[in-house]
Order: C-alpha cells, then structure tokens, then sequence
C-alpha cells in the first residue's frame, strides 16, 4: 500500500490497519471498518478529497464554525486540507471512508468544467444504489484481480469522480441539464435515476434513498406526480429502450436485446412486451420490417 494511504489510515482515528479494510489504487481509496467503534476524534485535515457515509448511527462533524448533522447512510464531502473533526463520541456499526487523490478529482473538475481548484460544500446527501454499485465493483476488481482490474478500477475512479461532481454542491459549475441531483424535487431525481439504471436491478427503497423518501410515501408522492407507479414507469422505461433497439440493431436477436433493455429473463420480457405494446417481440420486428 502506498504511504499516502498509510498516512489517511493513521489520520482516521480511532481506525487502524488492523481494524479497516482497504481498497486503494493510485487515484481512488476505500477503506471499510471491520467491527464497531465509538469515535471521539481530533481535529486532523487530509491531503484528499474523502466522502465520509456511516451505517448504524448519526453522528456530527465539525468544520471549523459549521457543525453539520450526518445521518447513517448519508454521505459527507470533506475538502483536501479542510480541518474538520467529530464532536459527539458515537457508537458507528460500519464506516466507509471514500478518498479521492487530490490532483486526480481537481482534473476531472477542470476538464469538464474549467473549475481550477475544487471544493464541496459541507451538507449530507443521499447515498444511493448507483454510487454504491460503484464502490462495489471496485472492491471486488482489487479482491479478486482478474487481468484488466487496474483498467476497470480506473475506470470506475473516473466515473466515481464525475458522479461526485454532478450530485454533489460544489464550485464546479455544470451545465444546466447536469445540475445536482439535490437541486432538483425529489420526483426528478428519482426519474433521471430511472433513465440512468435501467439496465441494473434496482428496488423501490433503492429509488426511495435517491429522494430521501420513505418507500410509501416516496410511491404515493410518485404516482400521483407522474401518473403511474414508479416500477411501471422502471418498465415502460425498458420497453421503449427494447423498441429502439429493434428499430436500430436489426442484427440483434430477441434475447440480446431483452437483456440489453434490463431484463434478467426472456419470457418476463416477452409478456411484459407484448402488455405494453400489443404485440409480442417477433411480432414487433415483423411489422418494423
């Protein structure tokens, strides 16, 4: 492990190698806590970016003359260099800890948006499926390390750093159409999640947590907003894709697509097709013919 690693290991009191595991390339790090800890920090600064997300308590950070409530499965931005410190002892159950290496994270900024010098604003945000998807496929690209990891967890670094940078409030500027996911109502954020994930699986508490809605009220305040249920709009969502698909790639076969539009299995794809359109797959190529 490199020493800069090391080093935010040693800063992450009262974390220590033996009691975190860690998952770090030259761009990004993870770390994860091993078993439950009560934390009573000093105030200490890192070098890099990290994004702090407990699970089992809340807990309270401190940013100089800003004290920011930080609840369990919510993530926290901590600038490079910012002083900051825990100011409650609380009991947290797990801990991840996710670095980004400075000048990596400051050149995503910069060319996407010329920002020169990056910097988070202080609030807690939602940590959601697809962030978390990420983090996990990095993790188990550097515990198993088949051949092309350290290609695919740069990859993932990259693609953590651009999500970082579109949903959480900082100074760098996006276009309109990128604006933060918690500057929009909750109702958007959940239907630019849809439009992002339909390939993966995703529950109704997975899109819930993009809203911080409860899951029954998240439905309601959904269905009553876009008309229909937010698993049949996931649905109607897979269907349009699946017919672009069969209009554009007339080499591709049924199955292809099916799995292409999200679907784990081909006969809930056939039925579902032909419940949204009135006419099976083959049918649909037949008459696009």
């Amino acid at each position: 492990m490199e020493k800069r690693w090391i080093e935010i290991l040693g800063q992450l009191q009262p974390i220590s190698p033996s009691t975190v595991d860690a998952f770090v390339t030259d761009s990004m790090g993870v770390f994860i806590t091993k078993q439950p800890m009560n934390f009573n920090e000093v105030e200490h600064i890192h070098r890099g970016y990290e994004f702090i997300i407990p699970f089992g308590a809340t807990t309270t950070y401190k940013f100089h003359k800003k004290t920011v409530k930080l609840e369990c499965n919510k993530i926290l931005p901590v600038n490079s260099e910012q002083p900051h410190i825990a100011v409650e002892e609380t009991s947290i159950k797990t801990l991840i800890a996710l670095f980004l290496d400075v000048h990596f994270l400051n050149n995503i900024a910069k060319s996407i948006s010329n920002t020169m010098e990056l910097s988070f604003e202080n609030i807690s945000y939602a940590y959601d499926a697809y962030l978390q998807n990420m983090l996990t496929d990095f993790v188990n690209e550097l515990k198993f390390k088949q051949s092309g990891y350290n290609l695919i967890t740069q990859s993932i670094a990259i693609q953590v750093g651009v999500y970082l940078l579109r949903h959480l409030k900082s100074n760098c500027l996006l276009p309109v159409n990128e604006r933060s996911y918690a500057e929009k109502k909750p109702i958007a954020r959940a239907i630019d999640y849809i439009h992002a994930n339909y390939q993966t699986d995703f529950t109704l508490n997975d899109l819930a947590m993009v809203t911080n809605l409860s899951p029954y009220h998240f439905s309601r305040v959904f269905k009553a907003e876009v008309g229909k249920t937010p698993m049949n709009y996931m649905l109607d969502v897979k269907i349009d894709h699946a017919k672009e698909l069969f209009l554009k790639c007339r080499d591709k076969s049924v199955t292809e697509i099916c799995f292409e539009s999200g679907f784990n299995n081909l006969s809930h794809f056939s039925r579902t097709f032909l419940k949204k359109v009135g006419i099976t797959p083959t049918d649909f190529i037949r008459q696009s013919q």
